[in-house]
């Protein structure tokens, strides 16, 4: 429970009391048969002094009331513009690492594709360098000459025929 409710709270029990004070002074007034003028001033002079001191306590009570709700009213507001003012530089943080991170992401993808060239070339450099250095492969050339492999053939098989003359 805050302050001002604590003091609502009693400045109306207070009041309270004093109002039900009040109303059994104004129902005695009522039932009293007073013979003159003097003997009611008597009576209502106390009973006006207290509703005045009551009107008076209860103006001092509401402006005190409306007072601490005027204090506590600035103090919520000064919380929340700090909690807003750090809301807003938490935001700003988090967009700057955001952006870094940003970048960041794009210098890796950068280095990579860089890598995946360098990579490239030098593999192709070193295949160039080791098929220059292995030298051509070897032509072969298969040209055949019937006539030749039909007289290679004709001396081969020449002695292992058996003879009709015999």
């Amino acid at each position: 429970m805050t302050k001002s409710e604590t003091l609502k709270q009693l400045a109306a029990a207070s009041n309270e009391a004093r109002l039900q004070s009040l109303t059994r002074q104004i129902e005695t007034l009522r039932e009293a048969k007073f013979r003159n003028a003097e003997e009611l001033a008597t009576v209502i002079e106390p009973l006006a002094q207290a509703m005045a001191a009551l009107t008076d306590e209860t103006r001092a009570s509401l402006e005190l009331v409306e007072r601490r709700s005027k204090e506590q009213v600035e103090q919520a507001r000064t919380q929340v513009e700090a909690a807003v003012a750090q809301w807003a530089n938490a935001a700003t943080a988090a967009k700057q690492a955001a952006q870094r991170l940003e970048r960041a992401g794009q210098n890796i993808e950068f280095s990579h594709y860089l890598l995946a060239t360098l990579v490239g070339l030098v593999t192709g450099l070193l295949v160039s360098a080791l098929l220059l250095w292995l030298g051509p492969a070897p032509v072969i050339n298969n040209v055949l000459d019937a006539r030749e492999i039909a007289a290679l053939l004709k001396s081969e098989i020449a002695p292992q025929k058996p003879r009709k003359d015999n």
